[in-house]
């Protein structure tokens, strides 16, 4: 069995790296047209350390390698991805999300493995991943199913940190396409962390913010009618300055000045849900938000009130009757790997009805 688990991620990674293009798809794009009445499920997930067990240069991925502390190995990662796989595919009646954002995924190749060695083969996901500047190699990603959106481009840029010009985080991944013949942009963001306090780090995650404002504005410059989705892991609660103030969002309404709505935002309590844990508190980081123009009756599309919610069933959660038993289940817990774990975040989603 160790043997085979071996020869499978050799045998990827062969293939992998006679690929250059960071998108699977090629073909020319295909309008898709839904089934009116039909709804499109749209997931955000922080995945929590998604390495292969290969050095890559220029990257401090030395504590996923063998031979370190967790002595990570092909087994180890084969284990993880299917356990990630199990999470997802648990989604949308065991389809799996149509659309997912993804974050801390190392590489193309892990992507390349996921989706191809585990479960998740069954639903021929495509994907979109940039390789940025963190040091630590992890990247923000996008899965999307094509007979559903349909990719046209894609950008990823680098956050200016003006007061901190040596400063790096990861980048932030801007995928162009259609759903149901209309425009929609989907944003996915891993803001800075709050390493050294969250006062002390905020200035950092409004930096984020504001860089990702101004995606959002010069993709409405461009195309006023696009739907807009801003997803991922932004180190912030809702009602932080990072995402309510600059982003423009809230959890109600995107009544004036407000230009998106945070459904996932309004399910966070900090005594007892949310999407990851500090010191006993939740915190809500996992956010899906949607652009004012998908809360209207003028297109196709518009998010299905009341479908936002927190991925979190009982065989991802830590379990048994400790104050831990509803928190994540961790893949990686106090140095060691545990085979039953998924990440430290749970996912989040809503879904997008069509008319």
């Amino acid at each position: 069995m160790k043997q085979l688990t071996f020869l499978l991620v050799a045998s990827a990674l062969l293939v992998s790296a006679c690929k250059q293009s960071k998108t699977s798809s090629s073909a020319e794009p295909m309008v898709q047209k839904l089934a009116e009445g039909s709804s499109v499920w749209v997931a955000f997930y922080n995945v929590e350390n998604l390495f292969d067990p290969h050095d890559d240069a220029g990257k401090d991925d030395s504590e996923f390698l063998p031979g370190s502390d967790l002595n990570w190995n092909s087994e180890k990662y084969v284990a993880k991805m299917d356990r990630l796989a199990q999470a997802v595919k648990a989604m949308n009646n065991g389809k799996g999300p149509d659309m997912m954002g993804l974050a801390e995924v190392e590489n193309y190749q892990t992507l390349e493995d996921w989706t191809s060695m585990t479960e998740m083969k069954t639903r021929g996901y495509e994907f979109i991943i940039e390789e940025g500047p963190d040091p630590r190699g992890i990247d923000c990603a996008f899965l999307y199913d094509p007979a559903v959106f349909v990719y046209k481009s894609h950008d990823a840029v680098r956050i200016p940190f003006d007061d901190e010009p040596g400063y790096v985080s990861r980048l932030l991944l801007q995928v162009d396409g259609e759903l149901n013949g209309e425009p929609v942009s989907v944003i996915v963001v891993h803001w800075p962390s709050r390493r050294g306090g969250q006062e002390e780090s905020e200035p950092r995650r409004v930096a984020a913010a504001k860089a990702t404002k101004a995606m959002i504005e010069e993709i409405w410059s461009q195309s006023p009618s696009s739907g807009i989705l801003v997803m991922g892991d932004f180190n912030d609660d809702p009602f932080n300055k990072s995402v309510a103030e600059v982003l423009k969002s809230d959890t109600e309404s995107t009544e004036s000045p407000y230009e998106f709505l945070n459904p996932v935002g309004a399910l966070h309590r900090p005594e007892d849900r949310g999407t990851l844990t500090y010191r006993g508190r939740w915190n809500l980081f996992d956010q899906i938000l949607v652009s004012h123009n998908l809360l209207d009756e003028e297109g196709s599309l518009e998010y299905l009130e009341g479908s936002a919610g927190i991925h979190n069933p009982e065989f991802m959660q830590v379990g048994g009757d400790g104050p831990a038993k509803d928190m994540p289940r961790r893949a990686i817990y106090r140095g060691e790997f545990q085979d039953r774990g998924f990440s430290d975040h749970f996912p989040v989603y809503l879904r997008l009805s069509v008319r």
